[in-house]
């Protein structure tokens, strides 16, 4: 395995291409020969881009950008979208009773960190899943910087 890779996708912002968006993680862990990673990875991918999608406020026509950064210690996800505002958990915990509102919950309960970094216009929201758990720390809750 290189010791770096970067995987990047535009995707217009409509629900279907969260879709496409899943799809390109599968193609990723698979290629990177990170398939016991695939599963979790997908979920990841699926969350940030419906979050990107749907909250992010972006106006039509705008694109949202999906990274996926490979280093020796993790698996990088980001997901930019042109979007005001910093994403929040809603705290309501992944085994909570509603069927919306959990994706940051699922997101910080199967990546080792996650968080936001807002841009001049947008945002990015990111997340890590360790490729060596016992080396990395989980940072909680993302926030802003």
């Amino acid at each position: 395995m290189d010791d770096e890779r970067r995987v990047q996708a535009r995707y217009p912002r409509h629900q279907a291409n969260v879709k496409a968006a899943r799809s390109l993680a599968r193609q990723v862990a698979r290629e990177w020969g990170l398939d016991q990673l695939a599963h979790d990875l997908t979920l990841v991918v699926s969350e940030l881009v419906t979050n990107a999608i749907v909250h992010g406020k972006t106006a039509q026509g705008r694109e949202v950008l999906l990274t996926f950064d490979l280093t020796p210690f993790h698996l990088r996800v980001e997901v930019r979208d042109s979007g005001d505002g910093c994403p929040r958990r809603q705290g309501g915990g992944v085994n909570g009773d509603s069927e919306t509102g959990r994706g940051l919950d699922v997101v910080e309960a199967i990546t080792s960190r996650w968080g936001v970094a807002e841009r001049v216009i947008g945002k990015t929201v990111w997340a890590e899943l360790a490729l060596n758990p016992e080396e990395l720390q989980s940072y909680g809750e993302g926030v802003c910087l």
